[in-house]
């Protein structure tokens, strides 16, 4: 039944795509492998019978379920007619030990390849932040949750940052699903209530979530390094201290916040709130975005890449380690996206690809569509099934 409740929208309606059983060598001419991670690899193609070019992303079907892939292809589908989130086409199959799907290109690559040590400039930054703000307000008006924000999920169109799009949508879940903690070392993205998980136990994930990583993906953009190592109440310093400021148990604010203007700070110490059920949400940002966010300029925040702030050469330690993550970025990466992201998701280049598209979001009931994508002829009939997570 493609109706079904009106409560139960086709976004939290999993399609279980038949997936056809294609011969790449037979039916793809390989260009190259743009990038390969743990999960997936990325390849450039060219489809023999449409001469059309294509990227196809390859998910590994020993380390992946058929329900799992289901679900980042659904998501990703239904999520993309939002102009701030990645682009996902029709063309899906199982080729090998792959599921493959394709989707759009990132002429600029990730925001990992693009933030230097002392940052990016303060209105580059507030660019990235409302486009963020306002995919995941589009996200949880689904009542979605991310999960895994990070800079190498947030992929570049526009040098000034005017352009930037979500992607990669394998850990998000419906809000309140039960999901298991895996041990994992993107600490400073990690909400303290996650943080306080034990590895392999289940939560429940919230949206609040998404709002503690956005904030943190802020600072990352403004400073060119996290503010801390991992937001542990008990074992990161940093941390410590701007738990201590936040609750207003002392006026000294925390060394690596002192570059901002009181009104940013008004704004962490709301996306950062220690407690999630005190968190604001992703829209508190849109508050703020006339503001200034600096107090005192970095001479590094003037140019992508040039020099290093106070609070980066402040970095010691462990903590330089990610710092250093969003320097080694050579210049052939920042400008063409050739590599895979760390995730092992990238939009890499399409050419020859005739693409309409209505870019307005769909409403949370839509039971279809409202945009049509065209990759030249028709590759693959969709037989669909549903099933609910």
């Amino acid at each position: 039944n493609m109706r079904g409740d009106k409560k139960e929208s086709s976004i939290h309606r999993i399609q279980e795509v038949a997936l056809e059983d294609v011969e790449m060598s037979r039916d793809y001419d390989v260009i190259k492998t743009l990038g390969e991670g743990c999960f997936a690899k990325v390849l450039l193609a060219t489809h023999r019978r449409t001469s059309t070019t294509i990227v196809l992303k390859a998910i590994h079907t020993e380390l992946t379920g058929v329900k799992d892939f289901y679900r980042e292809f659904h998501y990703s589908y239904h999520l993309s007619p939002h102009p701030n989130i990645l682009s996902v086409y029709s063309v899906v199959f199982k080729a090998d030990d792959c599921f493959v799907f394709a989707q759009e290109y990132a002429p600029l690559g990730d925001l990992a390849g693009n933030v230097r040590a002392g940052g990016l400039p303060e209105q580059a930054c507030k660019n990235i932040a409302q486009q963020l703000a306002s995919a995941l307000e589009f996200l949880h008006s689904k009542d979605l949750v991310h999960r895994d924000l990070k800079l190498e999920n947030i992929l570049v169109f526009a040098a000034d940052m005017s352009k930037v799009k979500l992607c990669d949508f394998g850990s998000t879940r419906r809000d309140g699903s039960l999901v298991t903690k895996t041990k994992c070392t993107w600490h400073p993205f990690i909400p303290p209530e996650v943080c306080e998980v034990v590895s392999n136990e289940r939560y429940h994930c919230r949206t609040t979530a998404d709002c503690w990583q956005l904030g943190i993906i802020i600072f990352v953009c403004l400073t060119g390094c996290p503010p801390w190592q991992s937001a542990d109440s008990i074992s990161d310093p940093a941390y410590c201290g701007f738990l201590r400021w936040q609750k207003r148990r002392t006026t000294k604010i925390p060394p690596q916040f002192r570059r901002f203007s009181s009104r940013l700070l008004r704004m962490f110490r709301r996306l950062l709130e220690h407690k999630a059920d005190k968190r604001s949400s992703v829209s508190e940002v849109n508050k703020y975005l006339k503001d200034a966010w600096m107090e005192r300029k970095s001479p590094a925040a003037t140019a992508v890449g040039g020099g290093t702030s106070s609070s980066a050469a402040a970095v010691s330690g462990d903590k330089r380690d990610y710092l250093n993550m969003y320097q080694d970025h050579g210049d052939e990466h920042n400008q063409l996206s050739d590599e895979i992201t760390r995730s092992g998701v990238i939009a890499a280049q399409m050419s020859s690809v005739d693409i309409s598209a209505d870019r307005k979001p769909t409403d949370a009931g839509d039971d279809q569509h409202d945009h049509i994508i065209t990759l030249g002829p028709k590759l693959h009939q969709k037989n669909i099934t549903l099933y609910s997570l």
